[in-house]
């Protein structure tokens, strides 16, 4: 998974970077023209380790693999679960940081780390946990891995989406509970129902593919989606209102950004199609949780499977969804 982010690391800290003239080698040039972002990188101090090696530090658990690889050029520290005072004093011997989605890297870290930073790496496909206006600001380059975890997260997907079809977490907390209700937890079937994937990128893509070879109907809402693309793959793209209006089930695939940010709302609710599905494995905040909790109790929403939340790991006390799923299943929502 974290094969792009580690190799960018590898090849742009100081001693694997620079050529004889001072400058990136034509391998970390060649990666970066391919891949995200890069800003502009300035006159850095470092924290180098005894013996002059770059120091990486690590945040959240990687591949053995990968570690290794970093070993070679580096030394590694491998610090998890930290507070944010904790990454803070860290940071301040790091020339390179490598995190997933937990560790929010904030303008308090890029200040703390006073310019020694040179590169974040992100092991997943999105970045915004880092601070990239302060990353540019201290002259640090952000990577992430776009296609690493393409596969996974679709096939995640898929499997909430037919845990959710067929209310397997209901029926697994019914026979924990000593109980026999399988009239009750039968489901639905998912064959020609409709599918809205909202969001067609790498994962968006994989989700559909998958959902056709299940003999659903895909349609897909993503502005930035090639109509041949979609196409090729037997997908519809439709507007937001349209797949509102026809889907039977929704799989979220968005990036956050301001425009996606609560997209499922109060007004996205009281369009959608009754007694709908949601599938959320793209960004808590794409969803408006409070506005989902009171479509499921309307009955506009049937039900919900969602894998990613706005905050986390979040507070189960006083959230308006975490524990409600099985507590308040209704089979007439099937």
């Amino acid at each position: 998974m974290a094969e792009l982010a580690l190799t960018v690391i590898k090849y742009y800290l100081p001693e694997a970077a620079a050529g004889t003239d001072g400058c990136p080698s034509s391998q970390a040039r060649a990666i970066t023209n391919k891949r995200f972002i890069t800003v502009n990188r300035g006159a850095m101090s470092g924290g180098k380790a005894p013996g002059g090696k770059p120091v990486v530090l690590i945040t959240e658990k990687l591949g053995d693999p990968g570690i290794e690889m970093l070993k070679e050029t580096a030394e590694v520290v491998v610090a998890l679960n930290l507070t944010p005072d904790q990454l803070n004093e860290q940071i301040k011997r790091a020339d390179a940081l490598i995190v997933r989605s937990a560790t929010k890297v904030t303008r308090a870290v890029f200040e703390a780390a006073n310019g020694g930073l040179k590169v974040v790496g992100r092991a997943g496909v999105g970045v915004d946990n880092v601070d990239l206006g302060a990353a540019t600001e201290y002259g640090c380059l952000v990577v992430n891995a776009p296609t690493a975890n393409t596969v996974a997260a679709a096939e995640h997907g898929i499997a909430l989406l037919c845990a959710l079809a067929r209310n397997v977490a209901q029926a697994d907390a019914s026979m924990r509970g000593g109980k026999w209700e399988r009239g009750k937890l039968v489901g639905v079937s998912m064959v020609d129902k409709t599918l809205a994937v909202m969001g067609f990128g790498k994962v968006g893509s994989e989700v559909a593919r998958r959902a056709r070879g299940l003999g659903m109907t895909v349609i897909a809402h993503d502005p930035y989606a090639s109509e041949d693309k979609a196409r090729a793959q037997g997908v519809q793209l439709v507007s937001f209102d349209d797949a509102l209006a026809r889907g039977d089930f929704f799989s979220l695939h968005m990036p956050l950004t301001p425009g996606t940010k609560k997209m499922f709302n109060d007004d996205a609710f009281a369009k959608i199609k009754k007694g709908a599905r949601v599938i959320n494995v793209a960004r808590g905040g794409v969803i408006d949780d409070d506005a989902l909790a009171r479509a499921l109790d309307s009955g506009a929403v049937a039900a919900a499977a969602l894998d990613v939340f706005e905050e986390e790991p979040p507070k189960v006390e006083g959230h308006p969804l975490i524990g409600r799923f099985a507590e308040t299943f209704d089979c007439a929502n099937c």
